[in-house]
């Protein structure tokens, strides 16, 4: 008897944990928004509703990513996850809604059920979907052979969890025109570099070994002591997204650093996926700053209109902040609530004097346009 009764028991605590679990929730205010096309304002009511439901779910995949500190597994896909955001919602309201101009905006307080979002979750691969995985470039200063090991390292541990990069061996090969060692100190070189081979993001580093030693018992004896240091930059903009430094000892054999090399590399790679991961979880949770490089302008006038048009065709419009104008282009820096792709589409449609500005290029944090 006493063998069925305690296989019941642990199975319903085990369903009565699983159930609680799943039906942990967390309450988060979120805002929806819509065009409306043909003065059709039920349909764009019901999808800026969508777009605020999937906002809220976001926004609490963004909080559970950024306490996150390692990259398990990559399957699972963000879109695939907010596109079924009503199944993660127990319950919301609509705190307030309206009309603006050519846009529907709805405020809802909805409550996510993050247990079943935590078990979707196990993956970070929803951060780099999103963030239309971006491409990654390893190089090392030096060409020596330290530099060489970390490099193969970092480039080993990236692949593994499922980053996308450019082939090393055409980076090297077009080496020989710039000279790294100067340039690794530089974020607009190394931009320069990444964009060259398509990269959108560089991994930047130097190693610094040195072997130390002593005699113990009438024997020498050494320590190889490795410090690495990578900085990982935005091709498009020159920023800084992450950098961190790791230094490890380990006795060995005189010049041998390979192992502790490696087991540098590893440890400060895991460092440097969360902190890159956790800026790029910030951003799609929050505003993001793009590059809009505008090109046929007649004149400056031309460029304050253009600037006064910004904040009323594209939505989630929260700065702009103007870099430089010559000669008809204007460089701008646009801080947004969404994404570059929704930023492109509202730009596609705006017209000023009767010309209408063309997309030229998107990049993950750059868009290029003329008039």
């Amino acid at each position: 008897m006493k063998r069925i009764i305690f296989p019941m028991i642990f199975s319903i605590i085990f369903c009565v944990s699983l159930s609680y679990a799943e039906n942990e929730k967390q309450r988060v205010m979120a805002v929806g928004m819509a065009s409306i096309h043909n003065n059709l304002i039920d349909i764009a009511r019901d999808k800026a509703i969508d777009n605020a439901l999937r906002t809220a779910v976001e926004r609490v995949v963004g909080v559970m990513v950024t306490g996150s500190t390692e990259v398990e597994n990559y399957q699972l896909k963000l879109d695939r996850i907010l596109s079924e955001s009503k199944g993660f919602i127990d319950h919301y309201k609509i705190i307030s809604e309206k009309r603006d101009g050519d846009n529907y905006e709805v405020n809802i307080e909805a409550e996510v059920v993050t247990g079943r979002l935590q078990d979707r979750m196990k993956a970070v691969e929803l951060v780099m979907t999103r963030k239309s995985k971006p491409r990654l470039m390893v190089i090392f200063s030096e060409q020596a052979q330290k530099d060489a090991i970390a490099e193969a390292a970092m480039t080993k541990y990236l692949l593994a969890k499922g980053f996308k990069l450019v082939d090393a061996q055409t980076v090297k090969k077009g080496r020989g025109d710039m000279n790294l060692t100067s340039a690794s100190g530089n974020e607009k070189i190394l931009s320069t570099l990444a964009q060259r081979y398509g990269a959108e993001i560089v991994i930047a580093g130097s190693v610094d070994a040195v072997s130390n030693s002593f005699t113990a018992y009438g024997v020498e004896m050494f320590t190889n002591k490795v410090n690495v240091s990578v900085k990982a930059i935005n091709s498009d903009t020159g920023d800084v997204i992450a950098a961190d430094s790791e230094s490890l000892s380990a006795p060995g054999q005189k010049g041998d650093i390979r192992q502790t090399v490696e087991d540098v590399v590893e440890k400060l790679a895991r460092k440097m996926v969360a902190g890159t991961l956790e800026r790029w979880s910030s951003e799609l949770t929050n505003t993001i700053t793009v590059k809009l490089v505008v090109s046929g302008l007649d004149d400056y006038q031309s460029l304050l209109n253009f600037k006064d048009h910004l904040p009323l065709v594209v939505k989630g419009f929260k700065a702009l902040y103007q870099r430089s104008y010559q000669r008809g282009e204007a460089d701008l820096d646009m801080e947004i609530k969404g994404n570059i792709q929704g930023l492109a589409d509202d730009l596609a449609a705006l017209v000023l004097n009767g010309k209408k500005l063309k997309i030229q290029e998107i990049t993950p944090n750059k868009i290029g346009a003329a008039f």
